[in-house]
């Protein structure tokens, strides 16, 4: 045992890998007891328990978190894990080991979440490739949630073995109940019966032939506005802005499915939504029926494209 103090300095804009740094710290060193304190609150606890004598010299832990600047170091055999404020940058030449968690960046072909997941599948013998994409869209920013997720897919696949889409639909939740989202996304697979599927369950809740309108008319629209810029050779970067998403979302997920329509078939579905949408709301015509109709059609013109490429 040494017979000073250890400062371990953690930093950075990533609270959850600076929380899971700071932890690991602690149960590494296996020492007897590991206390925590918030600053600055508590800092008047934190120097009490620092300066009481310790009898059996095990040595002890400290986790300060939130700190604008590192507190008194412990006595000897103790260590101090000093967290920073998120966004607060720490420093001290005593320190013995100085970890940084810079807040990650999505931005055009970067995407340090998804390059994280597949680091965190590495660490867990598993292949997350083929899912880390959708994984991110689901989830979003939020590293807490990712990283539950990965250890859910860790415990069902295979050691070394990759995980597939259909492994990661049997134990995530990628939708907490059925929605429009669900019918837009078998429309771009191809899968009609997928689509008319979804639409069955979505209505057996009631009338949602409104809320279905509108998910697939914000698709066509978006997909021509889509068509027309790239077309026009407008920067991906506007694109993105002017559709009001992110650009990683826009290379990945949006661009890919351009392609599954011609301009003529989705002004002429964007004409037939407006019209079943009037339909809707006027109480006349056909509405349900019509906007089935269109689900077949645009699934049916996707389908050609998975099918001959072209």
């Amino acid at each position: 045992m040494s017979s000073v103090s250890t400062l371990v300095i953690v930093s950075g804009g990533e609270e959850f890998l600076m929380e899971r740094a700071a932890r690991d710290e602690a149960s590494s060193r296996l020492l007897g007891e590991v206390m925590e304190f918030r600053m600055p609150s508590g800092l008047p606890s934190y120097l009490h328990e620092s300066e009481s004598p310790v009898f059996d010299r095990r040595g002890r832990v400290f986790i300060a978190w939130d700190c604008d600047s590192v507190p008194p170091l412990p006595g000897a055999d103790d260590v101090l894990v000093a967290v920073s404020r998120p966004g607060k940058e720490l420093s001290d030449r005593r320190a013995s080991r100085s970890l940084d968690f810079p807040k990650f960046k999505v931005s055009g072909e970067r995407n340090d979440y998804v390059a994280w997941l597949l680091k965190e599948g590495e660490s867990l013998n598993i292949d997350l490739s083929r899912v880390a994409s959708a994984l991110f869209v689901n989830c979003g920013e939020r590293l807490r949630k990712l990283s539950s997720e990965v250890e859910k897919l860790a415990t069902i696949t295979p050691r070394d073995g990759t995980v597939t889409p259909d492994i990661a639909r049997s134990v995530l939740c990628f939708s907490s109940e059925i929605s429009p989202k669900d019918i837009i996304e078998a429309i771009c697979e191809g899968k009609t019966a997928a689509a008319l599927t979804y639409m069955d369950r979505l209505q057996d809740s009631g009338d949602e032939t409104g809320w279905i309108l509108s998910y697939l008319r914000r698709h066509v629209l978006q997909m021509i506005r889509l068509k027309s810029s790239l077309s026009s050779g407008v920067d991906e970067t506007i694109v993105s802005e002017s559709l009001g998403v992110n650009s990683f979302v826009l290379k990945k997920f949006l661009i890919p499915l351009q392609g599954l329509w011609s301009m003529e078939s989705l002004i002429s579905s964007a004409e037939t939504l407006s019209s079943v949408d009037e339909m809707n709301k006027t109480g006349s015509g056909l509405p349900e029926y019509l906007l089935e109709c269109e689900v077949v059609r645009l699934s049916q013109e996707a389908m050609n494209v998975h099918v001959t490429g072209r």
